[in-house]
């Protein structure tokens, strides 16, 4: 279990790479380490036309910047103002700008569908669901192994997380996407979960339809 755990989450940091990877519009193919790939996803929100929101807005202020540009809607920072910690890392809180209502339900959409089917242990349709950006990496590391080399996303998934226990894999997602920070095909969802519990998971429009960019949510720190 402990195996299976850790090469989940190898994979999971590896899909976040690639998603940062993607977004730059390439570089090396060089294995990273789990702290890079978590730098590497940060970096990209530090560095997506956020210099201007990380002086008003990256300490919990009404949002300069960035949200000044969003969807022509005054109150742009209110979606992602109550995830912003006063003198703390806010880079995914003030990515892009925040995203209108219609981009906030279709993104919901696409991640409650996922959460879903993650938590009944539907792969092939959690798969659906998923980026090519996160599947990519999968399959990329599933072909060193002689269990899962020539799978596809669902087997792979299966082989992953089918031993994870429902309880862990229980979605989160209980009252929607709170805000979405966009810049262009890319995206942070924010919401808040059970128990105070504040989670963020990358996306990327794909076909013009918003795709998950990562196994699984992630906690703000």
């Amino acid at each position: 279990m402990r195996g299976v755990r850790k090469l989940l989450l190898v994979f999971a940091l590896a899909a976040l790479l690639a998603l940062g990877l993607a977004a730059c519009g390439g570089g090396d193919s060089s294995d990273s380490t789990a702290a890079g790939t978590t730098t590497t996803t940060t970096t990209e929100a530090h560095g997506s036309g956020n210099d201007a929101g990380g002086q008003s807005g990256n300490n919990g202020g009404s949002g300069g910047g960035p949200d000044n540009s969003s969807g022509g809607s005054g109150s742009a920072a209110k979606g992602s103002s109550s995830f912003r910690t006063l003198g703390g890392d806010n880079s995914i809180q003030n990515f892009g700008n925040e995203a209108d209502t219609g981009e906030v339900e279709a993104a919901t959409a696409a991640l409650d569908s996922y959460l879903q089917a993650r938590s009944k242990g539907d792969w092939s349709e959690s798969c659906a669901y998923l980026a090519k950006a996160a599947v990519a990496p999968l399959e990329q590391l599933a072909s060193s192994s002689s269990q899962l080399k020539g799978k596809g996303c669902g087997a792979i998934l299966a082989a992953l997380e089918g031993r994870v226990p429902a309880a862990s894999r229980a979605s989160t997602l209980t009252a929607g996407v709170a805000a979405l920070r966009v810049d262009g095909e890319r995206a942070f969802a924010l919401y808040h979960g059970p128990d105070g519990v504040n989670y963020f998971v990358p996306m990327v429009k794909e076909d013009g339809k918003w795709k998950v960019g990562a196994l699984a949510p992630s906690e703000f720190p």
